[in-house]
């Protein structure tokens, strides 16, 4: 996916109605929007997570805890976060973001409205575009109405395979600037591999803090002056308060041995085996879901491709039809039909289709 659709900036005196939280005078809003739940028997999307806000230099502005309140699914939480005493009301900056409780939550994204009524966004694509465990979501967002951003887990206790308990952004970063999409895309490791700038975190909670860029970078028109600075560790500072957050700060490679043998003993599919999600939305695909390394979810059919993923062992196969009947995924039964080979194979691939039996069928679209 094009950078230049992921990154969102909104000026002053601009609204984009269902993504930007409502301005409140005396302290910053931050707007977490939930895009589906691990959790089906409640029907949330997970706990509302704990904020910590820093200004431009790393110094903390304000915290607030997670709480055991939920986001329902495809739904958003609008968080006021009290300024430290002293502080006064100086911008945000730097987010951190860490999971309320055990239950996994999947951001599709996070918004920012500062006292004085500037308003940025961050979506869940970028995380996905960095290696972080991630899903399609139901939300549909900003001025373009085909616009479904995918969302992104983080979780308290590494349930499901899941690795990541939080995150931590420099929001200002992410300007939707036609110069921002290009540094991005022509060198995605000034967008992924600069821990100030945006970092999935395997250990961090509301008692840690990120780091920061020192001295501040320079931007022109929300580009990056010197994109060599962005990636020189010299300048990655971290806060004097502490505790900080050591083995998450060091920098994990997203193709490494760790990654692959974390995902390979996840259990995710398995453990929301009695729900199956079936999307008519044309910016959801199965085969996307199954061909990457990072998506953990529930099994999911799109319509539009006519193909099932099953998420366990990330494998594609068709929807029945009246051409395909044998080794598909029958959506009026939520149920896979045997092969026609020796032991029910499918004829074709030679595999066991598997046996799925859902208790329940959601709909998106």
């Amino acid at each position: 996916m094009a950078l230049a659709v992921i990154l969102g900036i909104v000026s002053v005196g601009m609204t984009i109605p269902g993504l930007i939280p409502p301005k409140d005078d005396h302290r910053p809003v931050v707007r977490i929007a939930a895009g589906l739940s691990s959790n089906d028997s409640a029907n949330t999307a997970g706990n509302q997570p704990g904020l910590r806000l820093y200004d431009i230099m790393g110094r903390t502005i304000g915290s607030i805890g997670g709480k055991k309140q939920r986001i329902n699914d495809g739904g958003f939480i609008d968080i006021k976060v009290p300024f430290d005493k002293g502080v006064g009301t100086k911008p945000a900056e730097y987010i951190q973001v860490t999971n309320g409780g055990d239950d996994a939550l999947c951001i599709a994204y996070i918004s920012l409205t500062q006292p004085d009524g500037t308003s940025k966004a961050w979506y869940g694509d970028v995380a996905r575009d960095c290696g972080a465990d991630w899903y399609h979501s139901l939300l549909t967002t900003g001025d373009d109405e085909d616009y479904q951003p995918s969302c992104v887990w983080i979780d308290g206790n590494g349930s499901y395979g899941l690795r990541f308990r939080g995150l931590g952004l420099h929001i200002h970063d992410f300007a939707n600037t036609a110069g921002r999409a290009a540094q991005f895309n022509g060198n995605k490791t000034v967008m992924c591999d600069a821990a100030p700038r945006f970092r999935m975190y395997t250990e961090i909670s509301d008692k840690d803090y990120i780091p920061f860029f020192n001295p501040p970078l320079q931007l022109v028109n929300g580009t990056d002056v010197d994109p060599g600075a962005v990636l020189d560790k010299s300048r990655w500072a971290l806060p004097k308060e502490g505790p900080h957050i050591t083995k998450a700060f060091i920098d994990q490679d997203p193709n490494g041995a760790k990654k692959r043998r974390q995902l390979q003993d996840s259990a995710f599919g398995n453990a929301n085996s009695s729900v199956v999600i079936v999307s008519a939305s044309p910016k959801h695909s199965a085969k996307e879901l199954c061909e990457s390394e990072t998506s953990r979810g529930y099994d999911f059919v799109s319509s539009m491709e006519h193909m099932f993923c099953d998420m366990e062992a990330k494998k594609l196969w068709p929807v029945c039809n009246s051409n395909t009947t044998s080794a598909c995924f029958d959506v009026r039964s939520s149920t896979m039909t045997r092969g026609k080979g020796l032991r029910g194979r499918d004829s074709r691939s030679g595999t066991v289709p598997p046996e799925k039996h859902y208790a329940k069928t959601v709909h998106w679209g």
